[in-house]
This record gives structure tokens, C-alpha cells and sequence, in this order.
């Protein structure tokens, strides 16, 4: 918003452009799905329709992808003297429902549930922890490798009664 509200509407648009088309690469690279982009956002599933058997795995490797292709992106707009973008990634793992949903007059195909729920608080927290990357525990246990992080214990999600471990990931 902060950005936006300096440039006019068509280099939103190009700047947002660019930005998708640069979180997509990696999503795709690691058997992600595009759910939707909401403004400045991206929501990637993993292991939807049909799980891959390493989704988990899969998420945390995208958001490693997404963190090297930030910064090459990073590096460019700052040799132009362009505004550098930051962003925050937040990454559960659990059970959700996939489907259509809607009425005959708008239907859409849509990830609905807790975890996506718990997702997108956890990519908030991010502001207040000062992450890039935060991910659940629950996520943490079911990666295939050993990763340094920082414990965030009894982390109050909005919504939810009982506080989670999340850890913070520097990529």
C-alpha cells in the first residue's frame, strides 16, 4: 500500500505483474498450485488435487526458491533505483478441502479450512517477529531435512484457543 500509493495505477499493475510472475516460477518448480492472488499476495497448495507424498517438503523448498528469486529481484530494481519489495511467507501443514465451491451463477474451484486458515495468520506473524519466512512446527516435523530456526513458542493465532510453535526461518 505503502509503494502503491506513490506510482500510478498501470506501474501497480506492472509492478504486481512482475512480482507474480516471479513467485510463480518457483511455485511450479516445486508441484505447487497457484490458488489465487489476492492483491499483492499469492496462495499456493501443495499436494492439491492429488497429494505428491512430499508436500511438506515441497512448500518449504518453494519458499526457499521464492526467498533466492526475491533477492536477485532485489538486486535488479536497486541497480535501476527502482523501490525494492519485501516480502513474508507463512507455511502450515495439514488437512483442507478442495473442491467447487459457490452458486451456478459464480463458481469457484477453492482451498478452504484451518490450516489454510492458520497459513495465512502465520504469514502475518511474520510482521510482528520480524520473519521473512515463518513456518508451524506441525510443518517442521515433516520435512525431510534438519533446518536451523529460530522457536517462537505459545504463539497466539487469531481465531484459534490454543497457542502454536512456529519457527522462524532465515534462508
Amino acid at each position: 500500500t505503502k509503494i502503491a500509493e506513490k506510482l500510478e495505477p498501470a506501474e501497480v499493475l506492472e509492478l504486481l505483474s512482475e512480482y507474480q510472475t516471479k513467485m510463480i516460477d518457483p511455485i511450479f518448480k516445486n508441484l505447487g498450485t497457484v490458488d489465487k492472488f489476492i492483491g499483492d499476495a499469492v496462495m499456493a497448495t501443495f499436494g492439491t488435487p492429488v497429494s505428491r507424498g512430499n508436500d511438506a517438503q515441497n512448500a518449504f523448498n518453494c519458499a526457499r526458491d521464492m526467498q533466492i528469486a526475491m533477492r536477485s529481484w532485489a538486486k535488479e530494481r536497486a541497480e535501476q533505483g527502482k523501490t525494492v519489495l519485501k516480502h513474508r511467507i507463512g507455511i502450515h501443514y495439514g488437512r483442507c478441502v478442495v473442491g467447487n465451491i459457490g452458486s451456478k451463477e459464480r463458481m469457484e474451484f477453492a482451498v478452504i479450512g484451518d490450516t489454510v486458515n492458520v497459513a495465512s495468520r502465520i504469514c502475518d506473524a511474520c510482521k510482528e517477529n520480524d520473519a521473512q519466512i515463518l513456518i508451524s512446527d506441525f510443518l517442521k516435523s515433516q520435512l525431510n531435512e534438519e533446518i536451523d530456526s529460530e522457536l517462537i513458542e505459545k504463539y497466539s493465532i487469531r481465531g484459534r484457543q490454543e497457542p502454536m510453535s512456529l519457527h522462524k526461518i532465515s534462508l
